[in-house]
């Protein structure tokens, strides 16, 4: 593992994935940086004193705590809710519509019967909402799923 702390900033970098967190205050004040590699490291001082070799990250694992509470409150946050997921699903249903659009034209080079098929797929489309058996999420990102109609041929 690859650890950079870097106090003044509240930053902490594991394996290349760095992080603001809310709290260094507990590692000394002329501590300016820990760098970590694998098994072995330096802290690096604000007083220009020469660099501290260490060979156990333990007095500084908080640091590996902060980095995970801030890297699941990021995924948290950015985690989409059910509304987000049912207007990215509502996109992708209104796209299938739009395609299809030209079906139901009186100029349609269709015949009545093919225009009654387009229109049942398009009901099809407009009713997911309330038809549906999975979530929007799998909705949105799957359009292969079985709750879609098949297009008429």
């Amino acid at each position: 593992m690859k650890l950079t702390v870097i106090t003044p900033d509240n930053v902490v970098i594991k394996d290349g994935e760095g992080y603001i967190v809310n709290d260094l205050s507990y590692i000394d004040q002329n501590i300016h940086a820990i760098q970590w590699n694998n098994d072995k490291g330096e802290v690096e001082f604000v007083d220009n004193s020469p660099n501290l070799f260490i060979d156990d990250l333990t007095p500084y694992n908080q640091c590996l705590v902060e980095w995970q509470t801030a890297k699941n409150k990021e995924e948290a946050d950015n985690t989409p809710t059910e509304d987000q997921w049912e207007k990215w699903f509502r996109d992708v249903r209104n796209d299938l519509l739009l395609k299809c659009d030209w079906t139901q034209s009186s100029d349609s080079p269709l015949t009545e019967d093919k225009k009654k098929e387009w229109q049942t797929y398009r009901q099809a489309l407009r009713d997911m909402p309330t038809t549906k058996t999975v979530s929007y999420q799998i909705l949105a990102d799957d359009l292969s799923h079985y709750d879609y109609p098949t297009a008429p041929s």
